[in-house]
């Protein structure tokens, strides 16, 4: 008998090791079905469908009331109080209105009356345009001014108006005669009854 020879129960030992290492592997290797994450994708499916049940079934009672007029619990309608209706006016008279504070604007600046021209601002003067009209008062004599509206536009309580304007006046200092033509956005503001100038602005 050779002494290197393996014993038989040696070899069978180390068989069932190998195996048992090797399953071990295997089995650590392959997943297992997820049993509890299905279990509880199914709870959390269940409670969106019933949670989405009762959005359905209140939806249906909410209907149900619209259709027969049923008035909702007073703790779920809060009360609303509509607004006031606002007063609008015709455009053609709107138009004609604007007309008519620019004729008493063409009026106060060829006057070169800044308390005519405060009028029709409705009292107040923006600065800027204070410093515009007091120039043109220093500077100039005998102005005369012409305004041709091109476009008047009315939104509700305001109006823009697209000026053509023409001055002819004279310089002070040198009694020279000039002409100068304006392309100005006028923008108006309805106080009331009447229409009142806001502002003037060179248009670009």
């Amino acid at each position: 008998m050779n002494a290197c020879k393996t014993p038989r129960t040696s070899r069978r030992a180390r068989a069932t090791a190998v195996l048992a290492f090797a399953t071990a592997v295997l089995g650590a290797c392959t997943p297992k079905a997820p049993e509890a994450d299905i279990q509880a994708e199914l709870a959390r499916l269940r409670q969106e469908h019933q949670a989405l049940m009762a959005e359905i079934v209140a939806l249906r009672g909410e209907m149900r009331q619209l259709a027969t007029g049923e008035a909702a619990p007073p703790s779920e309608m809060p009360a609303v109080i509509p607004p006031a209706p606002t007063l609008r006016q015709p455009a053609r008279v709107a138009s004609a209105a604007i007309a008519a504070v620019l004729d008493a604007y063409r009026q106060a600046l060829e006057a070169e009356d800044l308390e005519r021209v405060q009028q029709v601002y409705g009292g107040v003067i923006p600065a800027e345009d204070i410093r515009y009209l007091e120039i043109w008062f220093d500077r100039t004599d005998g102005l005369q001014v012409s305004m041709e509206p091109q476009s008047i536009e009315v939104h509700n309580g305001q109006a823009d108006a697209h000026i053509s304007q023409t001055m002819e006046y004279r310089l002070s200092r040198t009694a020279q005669r000039r002409r100068l033509r304006l392309d100005v956005r006028m923008t108006f503001e309805r106080r009331g009854d009447e229409w009142q100038l806001i502002r003037v602005q060179a248009r670009r």
